[in-house]
């Protein structure tokens, strides 16, 4: 797999088989990665272990901004969250992988080979509850990357990988979301957009 970044549009919070939105890459690399409250704005890195935790340190300078609309016109008595990192599976994780690989019992991911979405998105109770990551990372709004790597990194190798039943559950559950919406396209479009 080939490293992806960018802000996830047209997909729901929570959404346990996570197949709809599309992925909008910024032109440049950002130094500012903005996300929205009211929005519900989520900048993602897809790839795997090796991959994601090098771009990141490549792109150390990058700081985690947020605010409650697009713009940076904020009243100063409002609280602004600080951002939730989750580590979860790709938007499109069950699409390579055979039945046999999820009840398996041998079956147990690589974590240097297992391709993974990072998450960053602004903290909201009431979205981060829905959501089930392999981990949760809060960090400070206004961070940069190179604030946050450590400790990423040391959440991100203490990790245990899901079962092959708790794999076997998440497909089923996925096959059942995915019959009921039929008419709901699947696929994950990258775009490249000029800022």
């Amino acid at each position: 797999m080939v490293l992806k970044y960018g802000y996830v549009i047209g997909e729901q919070i929570g959404n346990k088989s996570a197949t709809e939105g599309k992925i909008i890459t910024p032109a440049k690399i950002p130094e500012v990665v903005s996300l929205s409250v009211v929005n519900s704005s989520r900048f993602v890195i897809l790839g795997t272990k090796p991959e994601i935790l090098e771009w990141i340190r490549t792109h150390s300078y990058i700081k985690l901004e947020v605010h409650l609309f697009d713009n940076e016109n904020e009243a100063s008595h409002i609280h602004i969250p600080d951002v939730v990192v989750d580590l979860l599976p790709t938007l499109d994780s069950h699409q390579n992988k055979s039945l046999l690989d999820y009840v398996n019992i041998l079956h147990h991911p690589n974590p240097s080979e297992e391709e993974v979405r990072l998450e960053f998105r602004p903290q909201n109770p009431k979205n981060d509850d829905l959501i089930e990551p392999y981990f949760r990372h809060v960090v400070k709004r206004n961070s940069s990357f190179s604030e946050i790597i450590d400790g990423l990194q040391q959440k991100w190798d203490s990790i245990v990988y899901p079962s092959a039943w708790d794999n076997f559950k998440n497909v089923t559950s996925s096959l059942t979301n995915n019959a009921n919406d039929e008419n709901v396209d699947t696929s994950l479009d990258s775009i490249v957009v000029n800022k």
